[in-house]
């Protein structure tokens, strides 16, 4: 890989990661809310929810680390690799328009007088199929993913093995914060990712420096 999508690369990862934890730690949004719950709170905590809001857009910088993190585990000649970054990459793709939807959604029910017709806006939001049809398959291949990753990265041992083993766990510990309502889980587990993101974007930019001084040694 060129030096050059190296650095973008460990740059993605570190934005990407640290704002999927910052996101996490403002959001007033959990899991277990009912759309009347919802609106009440981001009603209360307007000035969060547009914070979470603003922070969709460099959480999706998590679409491409994803295949860095996959190029790191070799996915080009490894079939479990491979794999996994398809689970990672493709249902967190296809998961945005609805969650960046109900994010815009619940901004707009905090500031909207008429707190029953948004709170009728947000149960039929959320309880479409489309928006089962785009979140589960994400929840349930992310987890499939990240374990297959775990894996294909103890394998490779391109990374420390903590960074493989808490990129299998992270996931696990972020979805039982979102639905327990218990944030310091859900907190604990996006600290993991955004541990391993930095150790990944270090990967990179050794492997990057690595490369740039063989060719000075071979003249030499």
């Amino acid at each position: 890989m060129p030096t050059r999508y190296r650095a973008v690369g460990a740059i993605t990862l570190v934005v990407g990661g640290a704002a999927v934890l910052l996101q996490y730690v403002v959001t007033p949004l959990s899991g277990d809310m009912t759309s009347k719950g919802l609106v009440a709170q981001v009603t209360e905590h307007h000035t969060a929810m547009g914070w979470a809001l603003a922070l969709d857009f460099p959480v999706m910088l998590a679409a491409p680390a994803f295949l860095y993190i996959g190029h790191l585990a070799q996915a080009r000649t490894s079939t479990l690799a491979s794999v996994a970054t398809a689970f990672l990459f493709f249902p967190f793709v296809l998961s945005l328009p609805a969650v960046m939807g109900l994010d815009g959604l619940a901004f707009l029910a905090g500031s909207e007088p008429e707190k029953a017709s948004m709170t009728q806006l947000v149960d039929s939001w959320t309880s479409s199929a489309w928006f089962a049809f785009s979140l589960l398959p994400y929840l349930l291949l992310q987890v499939i993913g990240a374990i297959l990753m775990a894996v294909a990265l103890l394998r490779t041992r391109t990374v420390p093995g903590w960074v493989a083993v808490g990129t299998g766990v992270w996931p696990l510990l972020a979805i039982a914060g979102q639905e327990s309502g218990v944030q310091v889980i859900g907190v604990i587990g996006y600290a993991v990712l955004f541990a391993t993101w930095v150790c990944f974007a270090m990967n990179l930019v050794r492997s990057s420096q690595s490369t740039e001084v063989a060719p000075d040694l071979v003249t030499a």
